[in-house]
């Protein structure tokens, strides 16, 4: 009888745990994982004591023969507070296949996630993706590049609104 049972009840047990994580960012196959020390917690979760603050994750960086560069720029208008993410080119650009840049807001806003993806095979220096869904708060940037079939996540960093001159 409990040799029936055990399985069921390893069953109902791995469905509960899949379903407890239901909340939890979707991270691409082959991205980074942690470089040492403690997992992050989630990207919705805020920091205590600072206003939508969110945890950054850790990131990889890519072989030196796939070095790319990205740039991560905020306007400085509280009425359109846009975050723009612009390729800025390296050693890798002919093997890049696409870009995925995902802003996460302080607060109120959903989270935006866009593609870059090349029009003529490649990926040019300058194109980029604007988010104007940003805060004056504090908001979450992260950059998943996929290099040859493997995913990479490059950036992942809070950008203060305030911290900006």
């Amino acid at each position: 009888m409990i040799r029936q049972i055990a399985p069921i009840l390893i069953l109902i047990l791995f469905a509960l745990e899949m379903g407890a994580g239901c909340t939890s960012p979707v991270i691409p196959p082959g991205v980074g994982g942690p470089s040492g020390g403690t997992q992050a917690p989630p990207a919705t979760q805020s920091q205590p004591g600072t206003q939508g603050a969110i945890y950054p994750g850790p990131v990889v960086t890519v072989p030196p023969n796939y070095d790319i560069q990205i740039q991560e720029n905020r306007n400085h208008n509280p009425i359109h507070p846009d975050i723009t993410v612009t390729f800025r080119g390296g050693k890798g650009q002919i093997f890049l296949q696409k870009m995925l840049v995902t802003m996460v807001p302080s607060v109120g806003k959903p989270v935006s996630t866009e593609i870059v993806r090349p029009e003529n095979g490649q990926i040019s220096v300058g194109d980029h993706v604007t988010f104007t869904t940003a805060t004056t708060g504090i908001d979450r940037v992260i950059v998943v590049v996929t290099i040859l079939g493997k995913d990479y996540k490059i950036m992942d960093m809070n950008d203060d609104y305030n911290s900006h001159p």
